[in-house]
């Protein structure tokens, strides 16, 4: 079944960090836009003349989606990439075709005892989308654990960080992970770690009988720390994964 395509119109767009977006768009019929936390939409717009479409994971923090009137997504630029010409050239009451939601990136009716939630850059879109439905679970569920790994090159790169380190002391069952692949703040906290994302998996101590993984972001990371999740016996009843691709095109 193809999913409609309605027209949008972007309401807000503020810089989230160096080379990083978050555009807000609303329908313009406005009508509610419905979708589970951790599924995506495609924005089709058009640039040198083209039609182009790119998928981009709903980011924003929504307790009631099903009369949600707002769609929020995080972009980071490419270099000469035709999406990226686009949106960071747009305005607010620019319009374009979004549609969807797509995706399988969600969270299960019954918890697991810990959720790993593991993204790079933008990838930690679906887990913030995810952040008030798993706040109301913990709160229901006091056992319940949540561990978010995200890995960026530098602090600047670090979006929704202290909304997340933030999260981490008004919850006890949550945990935030922040790891630089290239440079450490000159004076940590205790939740900055040195290093990409999978050289903190051994600290993690994963168990497939307990736990439920989500890799999100960059393709390589994804499919590096799939193999490692799957060597210990994680399955695709345990181990979900989003790869986000680059294109220039």
């Amino acid at each position: 079944m193809v999913s409609p395509r309605h027209p949008v119109i972007l309401k807000e767009k503020r810089e989230l960090a160096p080379n990083t977006l978050e555009l807000t768009y609303v329908r313009e019929d406005e009508s509610a836009i419905s979708y589970l936390p951790g599924q995506f939409f495609s924005i089709d717009f058009r640039h040198q003349g083209e039609e182009k479409s790119r998928s981009y994971s709903a980011a924003g923090r929504v307790a009631d989606l099903k009369n949600n009137r707002e769609f929020r997504f995080a972009i980071t630029a490419v270099p000469n990439g035709a999406a990226s010409n686009y949106f960071f050239n747009a305005n607010p009451g620019d319009r374009a075709k979004m549609s969807g939601p797509f995706g399988a990136l969600v969270l299960p009716r019954v918890d697991p005892v810990r959720y790993l939630l593991i993204g790079t850059g933008t990838g930690v879109a679906p887990y913030r989308a995810m952040l008030p439905e798993l706040e109301q679970r913990m709160s229901q569920n006091p056992a319940l654990r949540v561990e978010l790994v995200m890995g960026v090159r530098n602090p600047q790169e670090l979006i929704y960080g202290t909304e997340f380190a933030t999260l981490a002391k008004d919850y006890p069952g949550f945990s935030f992970h922040a790891c630089y692949s290239r440079r450490m703040p000159e004076t940590p906290q205790a939740y900055e770690h040195d290093g990409r994302v999978n050289s903190l998996f051994e600290q993690l101590d994963v168990d497939p009988q307990r736990d439920m993984a989500y890799l999100c972001g960059n393709p390589d990371m994804v499919d590096e720390s799939a193999a490692w999740f799957m060597e210990r016996e994680f399955s695709a009843k345990n181990l979900k994964r989003e790869k986000y691709k680059f294109s220039t095109f």
